[in-house]
């Protein structure tokens, strides 16, 4: 495998991770209203996105992905409608939220995880860097394979450090006031979030 190559590909993957974008945003607003843990759980769920395209990337129809209209559009529009309907769901219930210890439980389909599934599937970046951008650091031959893999855990290994950065940023963040009024106040800065994100996936302009 060549250094030079994967050093190149760790290095940009870094970039994408550290520029802020919908998924700093959403592991962000997640922290800042429901903790680290709540975080954390956006960022496995984003990495589980992530691991949908790359295995799609290894089955050679990443490029197809990422230049079909049809598919590119289903895929970002159906997944930014769920955000958008989560961020209105949220500002609808803000003003229940009075203390962590009294917010009930999200259920499964609402949940952090879920969310930053969601948002990294139809986030129309997280197509075209699998689909496009990283079958060209893989060089042909019997070790492909093993290229794929290296690069695939450089993506977990460069990615989630970063993000659980960001996570305890908005923890840090929530725990300026933690007043009920303030609790309600960070419900609905995660509703705008969800539908920001969601709004941003939206107008993402799909492959010419």
């Amino acid at each position: 495998m060549d250094l030079t190559l994967w050093a190149t590909f760790t290095l940009t993957m870094a970039l994408f991770a550290i520029t802020p974008g919908p998924a700093v945003l959403l592991v962000v607003s997640q922290a800042m209203s429901r903790g680290f843990r709540a975080g954390m759980s956006a960022t496995l769920g984003i990495q589980a996105g992530n691991a949908v395209y790359f295995l799609v990337s290894v089955a050679g129809l990443g490029a197809a992905l990422a230049t079909s209209r049809i598919a590119f559009n289903a895929i970002r529009y159906a997944g930014a409608a769920y955000l958008v309907y989560l961020g209105v769901s949220t500002l609808w219930a803000a003003k229940q939220s009075l203390t962590l210890a009294e917010r009930p439980k999200p259920p499964l389909w609402q949940g952090a995880f879920v969310q930053g599934f969601a948002k990294q599937l139809a986030n129309p970046k997280s197509i075209l860097f699998f689909g496009s951008l990283l079958p060209q650091f893989v060089q042909p031959g019997p070790h492909a394979g093993l290229q794929f893999t290296v690069y695939g855990v450089s993506c977990i290994v460069v990615e989630v450090p970063v993000l659980a950065g960001y996570a305890w940023l908005g923890v840090a963040g929530g725990r300026v006031s933690s007043s009920p009024r303030a609790q309600v106040w960070r419900e609905r800065l995660s509703g705008l979030a969800l539908i920001g994100i969601g709004v941003v996936l939206i107008t993402m302009r799909p492959p010419a």
